[in-house]
């Protein structure tokens, strides 16, 4: 992944654009990305230092000091406060995407029309082999209300197939899960839907939860049928919560998958 990102720095730089780069590899090893050409790389969240970067840019300031931004002449290195209501930030520019020709691309290759979504960043879990530079242990998420807002407003603009949640955990507990379930219900918002989750958090009331908003499918990370593998990873569950999270949601007509490691040492 990092050679194929310096390729593009290079690419970029040979046609005299401005490189910044931001994700969780780019914050770990932000000099790696410098001194391979990168103009600036963003901390940890990128979305409000991305736009004082850009304001700076656009007006010829100063940007090496900005809380969040590290460039090779910068002489601190900062991360910018976590951004905790995300109620705030509006919708994604869907408006920006040639939505006709993505839907197109979707029917071809799969029959269905599927978009994306995302809750919440971050995981309050440990798992040793998981990127954490960006957002740690903490998990905020957005409203329920909120979320269902989104969904009403894709099915009215686009009318997809499917929604893929992109958060790594959807819905940390089972009041959350059921606070969206009717929060979509009201709006009349359903549309099939996939998300990741754990299987420690698929309990009886989550999954009659999931099932009501829409859910079709789970990915679980299982990641081995090991308990001592399991532990090795701190993974913070058990072989036989796998059995009661593949049962709970079969029998709620939920499709269970499963992310298997092989390998693990």
């Amino acid at each position: 992944m990092r050679e194929a990102a310096f390729k593009m720095i290079e690419m970029a730089k040979s046609r005299g654009c401005q490189v910044i780069m931001c994700g969780a590899d780019a914050t770990d090893h932000f000099a790696d990305y410098l001194e391979r050409g990168a103009d600036y790389c963003l901390l940890g969240e990128g979305e409000e230092t991305l736009i004082e970067l850009l304001n700076n840019l656009s007006t010829g300031r100063e940007s090496e000091e900005i809380i969040g931004v590290v460039s090779r002449h910068s002489a601190r290195v900062t991360r910018r406060p976590d951004i905790t209501n995300l109620d705030a930030f509006p919708f994604p520019a869907w408006d920006l995407v040639d939505i006709d020709k993505y839907r197109s691309v979707w029917k071809k290759r799969h029959g269905y029309f599927s978009m994306n979504m995302v809750t919440t960043p971050g995981c309050p879990y440990h798992c040793n082999w998981c990127a954490k530079p960006n957002y740690g242990q903490r998990y905020n998420v957005r409203s329920p209300e909120n979320v269902a807002q989104e969904l009403k407003w894709l099915k009215a603009n686009f009318e997809p197939d499917h929604i893929w949640f992109a958060d790594d955990i959807f819905g940390l507990t089972p009041a959350w899960l059921e606070s969206f379930a009717q929060e979509v219900e009201a709006r009349s918002a359903a549309i099939p839907f996939t998300i990741q989750s754990r299987v420690n958090l698929m309990t009886e009331r989550s999954v009659t939860a999931l099932r009501n908003a829409g859910c079709e499918e789970v990915r679980l990370g299982v990641e081995s049928g090991s308990q001592r593998v399991l532990d090795a990873m701190d993974k913070g569950s058990r072989v036989e919560q796998v059995r009661t999270a593949t049962a709970l949601l079969g029998a709620a007509g939920v499709r269970p998958c499963w992310f298997i490691q092989l390998g693990y040492l």
